[in-house]
């Protein structure tokens, strides 16, 4: 078949050679992984779509046997450098949906990056959607929490796949953002943690663990627990670390925020905590379109000017923000 491909010219003949790649890729994707004692196979599968050329792709996760999928969005090509900055953005987890859950991909909090220059990562982690596998980071319970080993598992699948995409060509690997809404904010903070190369910024959305226990708002599984524990996380952090969350959070409420940030701090982790004001009928699903963009825009734009990578604005950047203004699809991020 790619003998084959060699025999097209033309835009058409390169339209076909694409599209023929990606679905070379994706057979291997899908056969490669399930086959017994094989290593699975990384990369993009399919074409890019028109949305931000959104891609899917497989990804090394904390397991070697459960790779990761996910998406990727891109700038639009306009001649800038070849490598672009790099944000992770992280889901949350439902417990009673996580296996159905659909691929995350946070339309609007990945559009607001786009437009700046940055390649997005979205990973869906094990025991969700299609990864499948192992729920390894929703092994306690309500009434035993363990927030702690919780969030390095979880934080086990976000390194494995900073550190592949930092790899890729049209990546720059020394400029790394890790983003995270719920319980991949907290991931995210455990991610502070660790000494991955080019991991600059972590921004955290109303992260927490253990909210609405037993489906109810406002309670926490352990509450005082998951504060300890963000004393411990920020011990351990090397980076800064900006929070962002709404006052009518029903999952992690100002008050908790504040608690676990103070608990954070005293440790000698740097965070920079934004109670914003209530927005929506729940606080918790912030980044969930493009209404919040004015509640938290000035504040992480600066800081990822602070630590020295936020590109300069661009003529495409100007045109994705405009068009994004107009844009009717807003799809909501998945699971918390």
């Amino acid at each position: 078949m790619m003998a084959a491909l060699h025999c097209l010219d033309g835009a058409g003949g390169a339209r076909i050679r694409r599209v023929a790649v990606g679905l070379i890729a994706l057979v291997g994707v899908l056969i490669v992984p399930g086959m017994a004692g094989a290593q699975p196979t990384y990369g993009f599968f399919g074409p890019e779509g028109p949305r931000m050329r959104e891609q899917l792709w497989i990804v090394p996760g904390g397991d070697p046997e459960t790779p990761l999928r996910a998406t990727v969005f891109r700038p639009a090509e306009d001649g800038m450098a070849a490598r672009r900055p790099l944000v992770v953005i992280n889901h949350g987890s439902d417990a009673s949906t996580r296996e159905a859950v659909s691929m995350p991909v946070f339309y609007w909090l990945s559009r607001w990056f786009v437009a700046r220059g940055y390649v997005v990562l979205v990973p869906q982690r094990r025991g969700h959607g299609a990864t499948g596998g192992d729920f390894a980071e929703g092994r306690d319970s309500c009434s035993r929490p363990d927030h702690w080993a919780a969030a390095q598992t979880a934080a086990d699948d976000i390194e494995a796949a900073v550190r592949y995409m930092s790899r890729q060509p049209f990546v720059d690997g020394q400029h790394v953002v890790v983003a995270g809404t719920s319980t991949g904010g907290w991931a995210s903070l455990a991610v502070a943690g660790r000494s991955i190369p080019g991991v600059q910024l972590i921004v955290n959305f109303a992260g927490g663990r253990g909210g609405h226990a037993y489906g109810r708002p406002h309670a926490i599984c352990a509450k005082e627990r998951l504060i300890e524990t963000a004393g411990r996380l920020g011990e351990r952090a090397r980076v800064p670390t900006v929070w962002f969350y709404a006052r009518n959070d029903s999952y992690f409420g100002p008050q908790l925020a504040d608690a676990m940030a103070a608990a954070w701090q005293k440790a000698g982790g740097r965070v920079d905590l934004k109670l914003l004001p209530a927005y929506g009928s729940d606080g918790h699903e912030l980044v969930a379109d493009r209404a919040s963009w004015p509640l938290w825009d000035a504040d992480l734009a600066r800081h990822l000017a602070e630590v020295q990578i936020l590109p300069g604005p661009t003529i495409a950047a100007e045109a994705e923000l405009a068009a994004a203004t107009r844009d009717p699809l807003s799809p909501a991020s998945a699971g918390r």
